[in-house]
């Protein structure tokens, strides 16, 4: 039975990813976003410092001055390597009014340089936090074009093939994809929730304060525009988790990656939120 599950969440969590971030590329022009390339490539090289550079440095200079539990440190270090989550595709424009366009131009840039990006990250990092991790670059592809490249990709053509059906089936795959992973959210925390309790508070705190720092310098780091500075710090803060949790159970086991990385996770996207939602009343106020 367990094995069944999960099986299931193997399936049903991917595909419920891919169909929301699709869902949302079906309202993105692809002219939109070459124009975004061409005509704020300076915007673009800003955003990617403070994603690539900024965040990574600042994740080990809290986990030393800090010192959380050792593993904790390590995952946190992964997450900060790892591209953003593609759900904030879906997230920051909602809540804190960003230019889906931006968003999507981001995700793709930061998705296609991983391959270099995750494992040269990973190496820096690890030096002063003393560990070792070895990126596995297939599986590494596999979980990016399924989850941002490959959904992005079709719905920005399928939005310049067929613009009507895009506005049609837009709404609907993303409440299917929605449902979805409320669907995966569920049975991993009925699963999992005794790891939430395992960690103790002050792991808790530590990986509050580098969510919060992310935040501060994606925001403050961000272009002049007060939407695009919240997708900036989203971008920065919240990271993809299935590949961290690859890279984690590929080099120390899942039954010693899962119990540390879900509580990163789910601390990380609850103080996101938390921002994104102070964002949205300033910004309509």
């Amino acid at each position: 039975m367990k094995e069944l599950v999960i099986d299931v969440l193997k399936i049903v969590g991917p595909l419920s990813v891919a169909l929301v971030v699709f869902a949302q590329a079906l309202g993105i022009s692809l002219r939109d976003v070459v124009s975004c390339f061409k005509d704020r490539r300076w915007i673009m090289l800003r955003c990617l410092f403070a994603v690539l550079v900024l965040v990574p440095a600042a994740a080990v200079l809290l986990i030393k001055i800090l010192a959380p539990a050792p593993e904790v440190g390590v995952g946190l270090a992964i997450l900060a390597a790892c591209p953003p989550a593609p759900l904030m595709l879906k997230a920051a424009p909602k809540s804190g009014g960003a230019s889906p366009v931006l968003m999507a131009s981001l995700r793709l840039t930061l998705a296609a340089f991983a391959f270099v990006t995750v494992p040269i990250i990973i190496d820096l990092v690890s030096i002063p936090l003393g560990f070792r991790a070895d990126v596995g670059v297939p599986g590494m592809i596999s979980i990016l074009a399924k989850t941002i490249l490959i959904p992005i990709a079709l719905g920005l053509a399928v939005r310049a093939m067929f613009p009507k059906f895009a506005d049609r089936a837009a709404g609907a795959l993303d409440k299917v994809g929605s449902v979805g992973l409320v669907i995966v959210l569920l049975i991993i925390l009925g699963a999992l929730y005794p790891a939430l309790l395992q960690m103790d508070a002050w792991s808790y705190a530590v990986i509050a304060t580098l969510a919060a720092a992310a935040l501060a310098l994606g925001h403050s780091f961000g272009p002049p525009n007060p939407h695009e500075k919240t997708a900036l710090a989203v971008e920065c803060t919240v990271r993809h988790p299935a590949l961290a949790i690859t890279i984690a159970a590929a080099n120390f086991s899942p039954q010693k990656a899962l119990p540390v990385l879900l509580p990163c996770v789910l601390t990380t996207i609850a103080v996101a939120t938390i921002y994104l939602l102070w964002r949205s009343r300033s910004q309509h106020a």
